[in-house]
């Protein structure tokens, strides 16, 4: 599992939780199909835990599990929980492979229980998935969680077999195990030799161990894809992976946090780098009891006075991304002050800016919008400077940058 793969970070978290230990002592298999004894296996581990260890089985649930079958136990527990029938009326079929339709079901059946049901199927959310087709509502349910994306910027393709990097996906975001952020290291590979003075070659004349010795700074210190511990893939405008040193791109990939960024332009359109916006977001669960100012004002592509879509305003914006489909995607939004600052390379000085230039061009050294409000002002929100990788707050009303976030494949 190579840190550039597009489901590493999913796999790496399945690790992390003890959910998997791969298909061998030093191998994950992400390309192999998921049969329906692995799936077993995967969801409950998922849904109580690594340590959780099923009830012994029986051997008289299905006729074709034995109780010697090495998942008998889980895929008896899956019965019992109500998550699955079976394959037909006496079978389970634990060799098949599994298809991203009966994923769908299962899924959400681990996540919220055998009674559950899910709203009916409008038929329009993907071209392959008709209002009649039998899994229709619970695949239209999993986009509506955010679960998934779909196998292209169109399609779900049910029938297609689902494979262990995308059953990675899938168990990470239905059970929300990456909910812990993941940052990347500081990109700081020099040492500081006190009294006085740093160096290049992260030795010094204090004992112990310094930010250059620790981490991926210090385990993945190549440069090939990204300074130092950092590692990214460069995205096309359809959100395929290009080489390190294509000379255009449109989004680019963290392999170590799984999150998709937007990368600006120099080309006037609507990621310009140039365009600032005001903070404003109308949900009063997350604005800090304030909307914030609407950005009625030219300082973004496309405004227009009397188009209030058109204002520049970061919550207008996100919309005009999604609209667009950036990257092939639809699900664009503010970062959070975490997640932006995983991108910050402290071994820039200031005045920076303190950002891998290489990846994303044309940010300024300069303050960028977070999600989030001020908890002690309704009338401010936060911001990442990246002149010196640091937090601050500014009102709603001040104009400042913007670099929109995606949750990965």
């Amino acid at each position: 599992m190579p840190a550039t793969h597009w489901a590493y970070y999913y796999i790496e978290t399945l690790a992390a939780e003890g959910i998997t230990s791969g298909c061998t002592p030093t191998e994950y298999c992400p390309d192999d199909d998921v049969d329906r004894a692995q799936m077993a296996v995967f969801l409950l581990r998922a849904k109580h835990g690594k340590s959780y260890v099923p009830p012994a089985a029986t051997g008289t649930v299905f006729n074709d599990v034995p109780a010697t079958h090495w998942a008998a136990a889980w895929i008896e527990q899956l019965a019992a929980e109500g998550i699955t029938n079976g394959c037909d009326a006496s079978n389970y079929c634990p060799g098949a492979s599994l298809s991203r339709a009966q994923m769908a079901v299962f899924l959400l059946r681990a996540k919220y229980g055998q009674a559950y049901v899910p709203p009916a199927a409008t038929g329009t959310v993907f071209n392959d998935v008709p209002a009649t087709h039998w899994a229709a509502a619970w695949i239209e349910q999993l986009a509506a969680e955010g679960i998934t994306n779909g196998c292209d910027a169109s399609n779900y393709c049910p029938e297609a077999s689902l494979s262990r990097a995308q059953m990675a996906v899938f168990i990470v975001r239905t059970f929300e195990l990456d909910k812990a952020v993941a940052l990347n290291d500081t990109g700081i590979t020099w040492g500081g030799d006190y009294p006085t003075g740093n160096n290049s070659t992260c030795t010094s004349n204090i004992t112990a161990s310094q930010d250059c010795h620790q981490g991926r700074d210090a385990t993945h210190n190549d440069d090939s894809d990204g300074h130092a511990g950092f590692s990214f893939t460069k995205l096309d405008a359809n959100g395929a992976s290009l080489p390190a040193s294509t000379t255009s791109w449109s989004c680019v990939q963290d392999n170590v946090t799984g999150l998709v960024w937007e990368v600006k332009t120099d080309d006037g359109g609507l990621h310009d780098r140039l365009d600032t916006f005001t903070w404003y977001n109308t949900d009063s669960a997350t604005n800090g009891g304030a909307s914030g100012d609407e950005g009625n004002g030219d300082t973004c592509y496309g405004y227009n006075s009397v188009e209030p879509a058109s204002y520049c305003n970061t919550q207008a914006y996100v919309a005009r991304v999604n609209q667009a489909g950036w990257c092939g995607y639809h699900d664009w939004r503010m970062p959070t002050m975490e997640e932006l600052r995983s991108l910050v390379d402290y071994s820039l000085l200031p005045p920076g800016p303190t950002i891998d230039k290489d990846y994303f061009p044309n940010q300024f050294a300069s303050e960028v919008w977070v999600s989030s409000a001020s908890a002690n002002s309704s009338s401010s929100a936060w911001v990442l400077d990246f002149a010196y990788g640091r937090d601050g707050k500014f009102d709603k009303v001040s104009h400042h940058y913007v670099r929109l976030v995606r949750s990965g494949q």
